[in-house]
């Protein structure tokens, strides 16, 4: 068996998506699978995922969602998360997007942190985010550093930062019913909510370098939730729950 399953969900990122994919393909340490999870992306994202999946590592799944009212009913990542959590066989889990990349020595320096000492449960790496414009250029760039245990991490860690032991897994779903929240109200935020149910438990530790790198793009759920002129699909979401109510929940249970 694989010693990390990695998870990497995809969307119609088709100018992305192979970048992706080869960061992880391509890492020191080359004992992983990789769940490349897709939405039932168009044709031109499937093109570029295709070339990959003769690489043995490499496990495939295509969603048969469409239309704006199928998307909005849970978060979509979410729910794909959760599908790949149920088939993957390693010790260690992480994540990716289709708009981030890994630095080669990221699931080596994880790995090791998790390895060399059994109290850790949870860790997370610094990592750098570029927002980029319609023409694919930086206009702006921001980094989050690791630095500190975190009790209380909803929004202040990024998914594609973090690697934890699979038996966290198991312990988020018999204490809530799931991994993942699929709850379409943290379509924003899926990620701290699912930090927010990790931390009733443990903590997270820091790994000080920056071991992955996000793109902000304006086809990013991100943008599309912060743009002045809201599309269809946020338009059919419901309320969104927000980082502050997350964090204020953790903080009344001594978190952080």
């Amino acid at each position: 068996m694989p010693k990390v399953s990695v998870i990497m969900t995809s969307y119609n990122k088709s100018d992305y998506v192979a970048r992706s994919i080869k960061s992880i393909l391509s890492q020191t340490f080359t004992d992983f699978e990789l769940f490349i999870m897709d939405d039932n992306s168009n044709e031109a994202t499937l093109a570029e995922i295709r070339p990959f999946l003769t690489d043995a590592r490499v496990r495939f799944y295509q969603s048969d969602v469409s239309g704006v009212k199928e998307r909005t009913e849970k978060t979509r990542y979410a729910a794909l998360i959760n599908q790949a959590i149920e088939m993957a066989e390693g010790e260690y889990v992480t994540y990716a997007t289709d708009d981030n990349t890994y630095v080669p020595e990221r699931l080596e320096k994880m790995v090791k942190e998790l390895d060399e000492d059994p109290e850790k449960a949870v860790v997370y790496s610094s990592s750098k985010t570029y927002h980029l414009n319609q023409r694919k250029e930086t206009v702006k760039e921001t980094a989050r550093p690791a630095e500190r245990i975190v009790w209380n991490a909803p929004c202040a860690i990024d998914h594609c930062s973090v690697m934890h032991r699979f038996s966290v897994l198991e312990q988020v779903k018999s204490a809530f019913g799931s991994y993942w929240d699929e709850s379409p109200a943290f379509y924003r935020i899926g990620d701290a909510r699912f930090f927010w149910r990790v931390n009733h438990f443990y903590p997270f530790y820091p790994i000080s370098e920056e071991l992955d790198i996000n793109y902000i793009t304006d086809q990013s759920i991100h943008y599309q939730l912060f743009a002045a002129e809201k599309n269809e699909f946020v338009n059919s979401l419901p309320q969104q729950t927000t980082c502050r109510e997350l964090r204020e929940s953790l903080k009344k249970l001594g978190k952080g």
